[in-house]
């Protein structure tokens, strides 16, 4: 046999050539990724503090991702703050210029009317907004419009409200759900009282009358009644007819006959608000939540709203009307509810309706701002934070360059001397030694 290597050298040379081919395949696979593995295997002891890393970038980021729509929706929560503080301070200066003048002029008082009647169209356009399909002034009640003032036409609204029969609700309690008993109403307006003792007159379309005249003065026509804690008429009935004493219910209905009882309570579907008085709890981070407890129903937005009705209720010439020396005084009341939304309570001057809640535009939107804020140096902070993991995770995944590609050209003449080495040692034969 003239060749000298044996076939097991032969093996074992091609064996170590090949380690070394997969070792510059590594090599090759590092420079051109930048990263030491393709998976944790290759980086096992540096594995499970890389796998944390990443966990924690993770979580960050979704934070990241819902803090930016969260702060999305405070925009829009503040712009149309700064819409509705807009309107209020308009209709503000409307009364003032009314007010400086002839209070029964029929232009100007038309005027005054018109630009309640608008600002309250404005208003209720601005706390209907939503952003990405949620209504953000609906608390967690997000998927309706909060806020239905029920406006068509100022004509209909005189029409509803005629300013002496039944007038617009002039405190908060009835301003959101009328409620009367027989000793008491919630609040006690326009009387001093509830209805003392009601009488059920029996029969489809029957009436219901109170023993206090004008006990039913805010309950408008086309409102429903709930009766509770009668012997006979405990459900809901449609209003028709309402002479502040009497109301005559919808010819559909039947009133079951009652004499005189002092039990009822009726609550009166008045309300202008239908989400809910939840706020919404946003968790900006994993240690810390916020919350954003703006809904249609804050003492503000309420007051704005009352103040214009009680001006825009009742036609020119009426006797409920805005002209007559009798109700010339809702300007004074309606300035002091205007004010007292526009900005923190007054020091002077006596509240026309009993106390007032002291929610008010200014500080809303302080607070808003202030949510804003935060929100911004959470994000700001978290996406440091991920910029600072994101340094480390390279470190774990990352190879030097230079110390990479020195490494593969290394490995590169290595193999070329293995291939020159196994090419020389496979062409000796005995035959060169013996001649």
């Amino acid at each position: 046999m003239a060749r000298i290597a044996s076939l097991s050298a032969n093996n074992e040379l091609v064996r170590l050539m090949l380690l070394t081919q997969s070792r510059v395949q590594e090599a090759q696979v590092q420079v051109s990724t930048e990263q030491k593995s393709q998976d944790y295997l290759g980086i096992a002891r540096d594995s499970e503090r890389l796998v944390d890393l990443e966990l924690r970038k993770s979580l960050l980021q979704r934070f990241v991702d819902t803090n930016d729509l969260a702060d999305a929706r405070l925009s829009a929560t503040e712009a149309n703050l700064a819409g509705i503080k807009n309107t209020i301070r308009t209709f503000r200066e409307d009364l003032f210029l009314y007010e400086a003048g002839s209070l029964d002029d029929q232009g100007r008082v038309a005027d005054v009317q018109e630009a309640a009647f608008r600002a309250l169209k404005d208003i209720e356009s601005f706390l209907n907004a939503d952003v990405f399909g949620e209504f953000v002034f609906g608390g967690g009640r997000t998927d309706r419009k909060p806020v239905d003032l029920d406006l068509t036409t100022l004509t209909a609204f005189q029409a509803k409200y005629d300013g002496s029969v039944i007038t617009y609700p002039t405190r908060r309690d009835n301003h959101i759900q009328y409620r009367l008993t027989a000793t008491a109403g919630l609040p006690t307006n326009p009387t001093g009282a509830g209805f003392t003792t009601l009488t059920f007159a029996g029969g489809a379309g029957g009436t219901i009358t109170a023993a206090n005249a004008g006990a039913f003065a805010n309950i408008p026509v086309g409102d429903t009644i709930e009766i509770a804690g009668s012997a006979s008429n405990n459900q809901t009935f449609t209003v028709a007819a309402n002479t502040g004493t009497v109301i005559t219910v919808a010819a559909t209905e039947t009133v079951t006959a009652e004499a005189a009882t002092a039990a009822p309570t009726i609550a009166a579907n008045t309300r202008y608000y239908s989400g809910d008085e939840l706020g919404r709890t946003h968790r900006s981070e994993a240690t810390r939540n916020f919350d954003v407890n703006v809904t249609g129903i804050d003492p503000a937005f309420e007051k704005a709203i009352r103040a214009m009705g009680h001006i825009a209720q009742g036609a020119f010439g009426t006797a409920g009307g805005l002209d007559q020396v009798a109700n010339q005084g809702r300007v004074v009341e309606s300035l002091f509810l205007i004010n007292s939304a526009l900005d923190p309570p007054p020091t002077q001057g006596t509240a026309p309706f009993g106390t007032e809640l002291t929610g008010n535009m200014e500080d809303i939107l302080q607070d808003i701002a202030f949510d804003r804020v935060l929100m911004n140096d959470t994000i700001s902070r978290q996406k440091e934070l991920i910029a600072f993991i994101d340094e480390r995770i390279i470190a774990a995944e990352n190879i030097d360059p230079t110390e990479a590609v020195t490494r593969l050209l290394d490995q590169q003449r290595n193999l070329e001397a293995s291939f020159q080495s196994l090419a020389r040692i496979r062409s000796l034969s005995l035959s060169d030694f013996l001649r």
